[in-house]
């Protein structure tokens, strides 16, 4: 994944400088360090699709069909 003018354009200033920075002290490539910090930020992916099931079991348990049964 590379970390281009897209990316930035969709995150504040303030936030790119910061990331940049970061880049720069850590000697790591931009693409890098955000990886790292979504990876610390983010719950991992086999809790997100549980989470995921667990929201679309509640979905199904509200339909007019189950509802009835």
């Amino acid at each position: 994944m590379a970390y281009d003018v897209r990316l930035a354009t969709r995150i504040s200033p303030a936030v790119d400088r910061r990331l940049r920075m970061l880049a720069l002290v850590k000697g790591q490539a931009l693409s890098h360090v955000l990886v790292a910090l979504l990876d610390l930020a983010l719950p991992p992916a086999d809790e997100l699709a549980a989470l995921l099931g667990a929201d679309r079991h509640a979905e199904s348990a509200r339909t007019p069909e189950a509802i009835a049964s």
